[in-house]
């Protein structure tokens, strides 16, 4: 948004650079402060479990009097996925459809990485969406200066589809195919969202996306990754 032109306000807990406001979650007064005056507001909620859907409401009633606000939720969430960070995004984004006369959802499908090995529980030939942080950034610019080409709609974003080796390969490294077993031991979350990849997978145009945004210069993984150093393997 600075790049192109507009003021940005960088909202968060602990204020260290020019241009910083101060708020939390936790402190729905101090958001309400912090979006005080303000034509957008850029949401993206913090994964912390049970209390994400509670600190996404208190945020939307801060922002209930800001023309527009721009929520990043995740690709799917609002189909009853059962994976515990989607749905918690999936309240939030009821709430803000039922309670803000100006909306957008944005649902990013994983971001685009660029380091190490590629490892996944996940098939090898399972091909997955992938959305390079960029293109998120620049959908959220596209919707607030074009607030009404956004409005009240909900949009799944992604750059590219490939496998997990297809990104190995991209990255000049190696795919390993983690056990489920092992994510659920580091994560029943994560191993919930990665069995529904397998399972159900996602629903997502990218010709489409691309047709209609052409504005964002969308990113396929080769085109984000090119330029991007890896660290040294020893």
């Amino acid at each position: 948004m600075a790049e192109h032109g507009h003021d940005v306000r960088r909202v968060t807990r602990n204020p260290t650079r020019p241009g910083d406001v101060r708020g939390d979650f936790d402190e729905p007064a101090s958001l309400a402060e912090a979006f005080s005056g303000v034509d957008g507001v850029f949401l993206m909620t913090p994964l912390s479990g049970p209390a994400e859907p509670a600190q996404g409401i208190a945020a939307v009633e801060a922002a209930r009097h800001v023309p527009h606000v721009v929520f990043t939720s995740a690709t799917n969430a609002d189909r009853g996925t059962g994976i515990p960070h989607f749905d918690t995004k999936a309240e939030i984004e009821r709430y803000l459809a039922a309670h803000h006369p100006h909306w957008t959802v944005l649902g990013p499908a994983a971001f685009m990485g660029a380091e190490g090995d590629v490892a996944l529980p996940i098939p090898p030939a399972l091909k997955l969406h992938v959305v390079a942080p960029e293109d998120i950034a620049a959908m959220a610019v596209l919707a607030f200066e074009q607030p009404e080409r956004f409005r009240n709609r909900r949009i799944d974003i992604a750059g590219d589809l490939l496998t997990g080796p297809e990104m190995a390969a991209v990255r000049g490294t190696a795919f390993v195919e983690v056990p489920m077993s092992q994510a659920e031991v580091y994560s029943r979350d994560l191993a919930a969202m990665f069995r529904y990849l397998t399972e159900v997978g996602l629903d997502l145009d990218i010709a489409a996306l691309r047709a209609e945004f052409p504005e964002v210069g969308w990113h396929t993984y080769a085109e984000w990754f090119r330029g991007r150093a890896l660290p040294k393997r020893t």
